[in-house]
């Protein structure tokens, strides 16, 4: 896994109906325009440290594990 850092962000553009998985390393830069995110994904080093210590692998199996995925199709309607 390559060390990356910043947010994870799927989002749906609403015009198209397309997803978009997109990585942000800022939070007020390179968001799409005209659309919403559904699911995101902190991977900031403070987001797993004190529970995972370097293990961001466990984080994110963790995270997905977590994920309620009728509450983020909700999100589309």
């Amino acid at each position: 896994m390559k060390r990356r850092f910043g947010w994870v962000i799927l989002y749906h553009e609403t015009a198209a109906g397309r997803l978009f998985n997109v990585w942000i390393n800022e939070h007020d830069v390179c968001h799409l325009i005209g659309a919403a995110p559904l699911l995101i994904m902190d991977v900031f080093e403070h987001a797993y440290m004190v529970d995972y210590g370097l293990k961001k692998a466990d984080y994110i199996e963790a995270f997905f594990k977590a994920i309620d995925w009728s509450a983020v199709e909700a999100r589309i309607r």
